[in-house]
């Protein structure tokens, strides 16, 4: 175990990078991308490459979970058209979010070992294609479970491949802003997609949800074909041998060259259930992953139970429930960026206390108490002001609370796992979708039965204290003497920043 989590890092000596730190960044590298002047550069990408390459991540992030979003409000509509039950159609959610979670360990497997770029052109490919088959078919339920199962696996590849992208191009000094901005587009998917299935449901018909999503994914796998290079840093190292190809990548390649092999990063451990398993086996990351599922299924728990509060309690048309998800979506977007600046701002300041400019990757998981916090007071007032009937600001003012916490705590615990095992971000954000999705589905799942039987108001207060005890049974483990017993080796990258470089590093 110790051996393998140490393999995932390369040192640097440390009379390299102090002495480094001394002459202080130029002007020009003071912004999101900081590097050691006189050492290799951590990417070889130029900064406005770096930027389109996370954006690009981002986008395909946001079309990703957009696929169960944006069906939410067509589920009264689809109950209709296929004659089938509420539980038989809120299963093809749950099915949808359960092969999302496993298929996530196949992509991401050989993600970290063959590379981004293949796996996203292939992933998005077949994603296209089950959007397609839905919008086209006949209307018949096992089809329609089936297809869903497709576009599930297809679509569940884009958050551990973009989470793997951002540790390629960013270091560690910078990873927590910049896996912020990556974050917006995953974040933004389950949020937004309610908005836009809900005018297209609306105004169009459920068919045309999956049209858009057809339309929308083929120009994204169009642009990573032809400008998306490869940024796995174990078949081309820092990127340097882009430098001198333009934007456009031509001819479209599925697989990209191979850097010199003196210049690719450490080879990762080939793909094979026992390196999850060495993953899942250190606590933080175990931990951080049970965590964030019971979170994020307190979340999904109120965007499923949203649409029938809003249409049968409220008297809301499917489009303006669609419009209720706007709260959701500003505050999950608020709570990303400052999460991310936030911790990368404690981060630096703690670099520059420590003695050798380093600290744990577990200094950043002391940041989940906010967002814990504002999530379970989130969904606990949400839960008694729907059971009371409180006026329909006051509930998305709640919900507006439990995507605030929620998303602070998953850009904190994502940019520790990419911090944690670099040479397998993409597997480590894989397990933790593993978690995270499955606690999702179950939630979609036992709601209704629960929420009957116990009350809405409590249903959601038993999910904050759940919310609140799993995350203080985190902090215990999470404590000085535990981590000094920890196998783990902070990850100590070429071209990572010096103490004085840090603070420089958040200046954007």
């Amino acid at each position: 175990m110790h051996s393998f989590l140490q393999s995932t890092s390369v040192s640097v000596p440390r009379s390299t990078s102090m002495a480094a730190s001394s002459k202080g960044p130029p002007p020009r590298q003071r912004k999101l991308y900081a590097r050691v002047p006189g050492a290799e550069p951590y990417s070889g990408f130029s900064p406005a490459r770096r930027r389109f390459i996370i954006g690009i991540a981002s986008a395909a992030g946001f079309l990703g979970p957009l696929a169960g979003g944006i069906y939410l409000p067509a589920l009264p509509v689809l109950e209709k058209e296929f004659g089938v039950s509420n539980a038989a159609i809120n299963a093809t959610v749950s099915v949808f979010m359960a092969v999302c979670a496993f298929a996530g360990l196949f992509w991401s497997s050989f993600a970290d070992w063959k590379g981004r770029r293949p796996l996203y052109i292939i992933a998005l490919f077949v994603y296209i294609v089950s959007n397609v088959l839905m919008a086209a078919l006949p209307a018949n339920f096992g089809a329609l479970l089936f297809l869903r199962m497709v576009q599930a696996f297809g679509c569940s590849s884009v958050m551990s491949l973009g989470a793997g992208t951002v540790a390629d191009v960013t270091e560690p000094a910078c990873r927590g802003f910049a896996m912020s901005i990556f974050l917006m587009g995953p974040n933004l998917g389950p949020t937004l997609g309610p908005v836009l299935g809900g005018v297209i449901t609306g105004q169009a018909s459920w068919r045309w949800t999956f049209g858009v999503l057809a339309i929308a994914v083929g120009v994204a796998w169009l642009i990573i074909v032809f400008a998306f290079p490869e940024t796995l840093r174990c078949r081309v190292g820092n990127g340097s041998l882009y430098a001198n190809i333009g934007i456009i990548l031509l001819p479209p390649r599925l697989v990209s060259p191979l850097a010199p092999e003196s210049e690719r990063g450490p080879p990762p451990p080939k793909p094979s259930a026992r390196t999850f398993w060495r993953l899942f086996c250190y606590p933080p990351i175990s931990i951080s992953a049970l965590y964030t599922a019971f979170l994020f299924a307190n979340y999904f728990s109120v965007a499923v139970s949203l649409p029938a509060i809003l249409t049968q309690q409220y008297q809301w048309s499917v489009t303006a429930v669609g419009g209720g998800y706007l709260a959701l979506g500003v505050s999950i977007v608020t709570g990303s960026l400052l999460a991310g600046r936030f911790s990368d701002w404690r981060r630096a300041r703690m670099v520059k206390k420590s003695a050798d400019g380093h600290v744990a990757a577990e200094f950043r998981l002391v940041d989940q108490m906010w967002g814990a916090m504002v999530c379970s007071a989130g969904s606990i007032m949400y839960g008694w002001m729907v059971q009371n009937t409180i006026h329909p600001a006051a509930v998305l003012a709640a919900t507006s609370l439990v995507g605030l916490g929620m998303s602070s705590v998953l850009v904190v615990t994502f940019a520790f796992l990419t911090e944690c095992a670099p040479q397998a971000s993409a597997g480590a954000m894989a397990l933790e979708s593993m978690f995270r999705n499955p606690a999702a589905a179950i939630s979609a799942v036992v709601a209704p039965p629960l929420i009957a039987k116990m009350g809405i108001g409590w249903y959601f207060t038993g999910f904050a204290l759940l919310d609140l005890v799993t995350f203080g049974s985190g902090a215990l483990v999470y404590g000085p003497r535990w981590r000094a017993k920890s196998p783990l080796t902070p990850p100590q990258k070429s071209g990572s920043s010096s103490p004085k470089e840090d603070e420089k590093a958040t200046e954007v």
